[in-house]
């Protein structure tokens, strides 16, 4: 995504109200210093960015809790721990309808607050990172694994390598592996709600570890299976 943005001014918060729009999904985790593509399309989050770009242009992702088919028009139970977000790219379509780019600003706690909008305000909480162990010796870990995995994906799998800049801060790398390789929604939500970024460092590092052993696995097994096939 291509995009010429000043950070330093996106992620400045000095004159933040402390109040943004909430919108709820429920395939969508947004994590800090990440950028987010969205389609809107409802009528009702139409307003919320038409509102958001007259504002602080900031928004808040919010992942629906189980069960929100039922009411999801109404106002079905969500997680509490976001990621707030700035718009920095618009785009707009004649009916109605807008390609939004966010840029995710920090980690916080929703307090809702009701409002005669059609879409859900909240008061939030800024929560801020926390490193408690060596974050070069975590960094070395996930870069030694990164580098094995790269190296199984052989060239007709290059696009599933991860590349990644491993010299990012602990607390930045944490996050966009988690973009990046993270698919279980909830397992997102739960890096999202771990302040500690040397936990989740090893919450990264567990899972692929984990990627790389069912990889060895199964590519041991194929070749069992071909040997056998030849041997008949």
């Amino acid at each position: 995504m291509d995009l010429n943005l000043d950070v330093n001014e996106i992620i400045n918060l000095d004159n933040f109200s402390g109040v943004a729009p909430v919108f709820p999904l429920s395939n969508v985790v947004l994590f800090p210093n990440v950028l987010l593509p969205l389609h809107i399309f409802e009528k009702r989050y139409q307003k919320m960015v038409a509102d958001a770009l007259s504002g602080e242009k900031i928004i808040t992702m919010s992942l629906l809790k189980p069960g929100w088919e039922n009411c999801y028009y109404g106002c079905p139970e969500i997680y509490k721990t976001a990621c707030m977000g700035r718009i920095v790219s618009t785009e707009y379509f004649d009916d109605g309808r807008s390609n939004i780019v966010l840029y995710g600003l920090k980690r916080v706690e929703l307090s809702e607050i009701k409002q005669d909008l059609p879409y859900r305000m909240a008061h939030l909480t800024i929560k801020e990172d926390m490193i408690n162990g060596s974050e070069e010796l975590y960094r070395r870990h996930i870069e030694d694994l990164l580098c094995r995995w790269n190296e199984m994906m052989g060239e007709e799998q290059k696009d599933h390598r991860i590349e990644v800049n491993t010299g990012l801060p602990i607390d930045r790398l944490t996050d966009t592996l988690a973009t990046l390789i993270i698919s279980n929604i909830f397992d997102r939500q739960g890096l999202l709600e771990q302040l500690d970024a040397i936990k989740r460092a090893e919450m990264i590092i567990n899972y692929i570890q984990t990627r790389l052993d069912i990889l060895k696995y199964t590519s041991k097994l194929s070749s069992s299976i071909l040997e056998t096939r030849n041997l008949n």
